[in-house]
C-alpha cells in the first residue's frame, strides 16, 4: 500500500525492468556470440594447418564475391533511383574555364584524345553531357514491379549481403586469429 510521500514501489520496479530489459538482451546476445565464436574456435582449432588455410582462403574468397555483389546492389539502387527522379543534368561551365587551361583545351579538342566520345561527330564529339542520361535511365519493360517493389527488394537484397558480409568477416577474423596463434606456436616451437 502506498502512503502519500512514497514512492510508488511497483512503478519502481517497472522502470528498472523497461530500463534493464534491453541491456539485459544485449548482454545475453553477446553471450551467445561469444559462445558461437568460442565453438568455431575450437574446430578450427581442429583443423590441419593446410585445412585451416584453405578454410581462410575460401571465407576471403566468398567475402570478396559479397563485396561485389554489394556494390552491384547498390549501384542498381542507384540506377533506379536515377530512372525515377533523374540525374541532374551537367551543364559545362564555359564561363568558368580558363583561356588555354585544362577545361578550355578538353572542350574545344586540343587534347591528346581530341574527343570525349569517339564514336560522336559534330558538336556533340567534346560534350562530356553528352549521351550520359540514355546510359544511365533505364526504361522498365511493361509487367515489371513498380519502383517501390524494386526499392523494397534491392534493399532486402542489400540487407542480407550485409548481414552475410558481417557474418564472413566474423568467422574470417576467428580464422585468422586461429591461424596466427598457430604460426606463432610454430615459432615458439622452432625456438626462434
Amino acid at each position: 500500500m502506498q502512503h502519500d510521500g512514497e514512492p510508488d514501489r511497483t512503478s519502481e520496479i517497472d522502470l528498472l525492468e523497461a530500463y534493464l530489459r534491453p541491456v539485459l538482451s544485449g548482454v545475453l546476445e553477446d553471450a551467445d556470440a561469444l559462445r558461437c565464436r568460442n565453438a568455431v574456435r575450437v574446430e578450427l582449432a581442429e583443423l590441419p594447418l593446410p585445412a585451416l588455410r584453405r578454410r581462410r582462403g575460401l571465407l576471403q574468397e566468398e567475402l570478396r564475391r559479397v563485396q561485389h555483389w554489394s556494390r552491384l546492389v547498390r549501384a542498381r539502387l542507384d540506377l533506379l533511383v536515377a530512372s525515377a527522379c533523374g540525374p541532374e543534368e551537367l551543364h559545362v561551365p564555359l564561363e568558368a574555364a580558363a583561356h588555354g587551361g585544362p577545361l578550355d583545351r578538353l572542350l574545344s579538342g586540343t587534347t591528346a584524345g581530341d574527343t570525349l566520345l569517339p564514336d560522336v561527330t559534330g558538336a556533340h564529339a567534346l560534350d562530356p553531357a553528352h549521351g550520359l542520361r540514355g546510359l544511365l535511365v533505364l526504361e522498365r519493360p511493361l509487367g515489371a514491379p513498380g519502383l517501390n517493389e524494386q526499392l523494397q527488394e534491392l534493399s532486402f537484397a542489400q540487407q542480407r549481403l550485409a548481414d552475410y558480409d558481417t557474418a564472413l568477416l566474423a568467422e574470417l577474423a576467428v580464422a585468422t586469429d586461429v591461424l596466427a596463434e598457430r604460426a606463432r606456436a610454430l615459432f615458439h616451437r622452432s625456438g626462434a
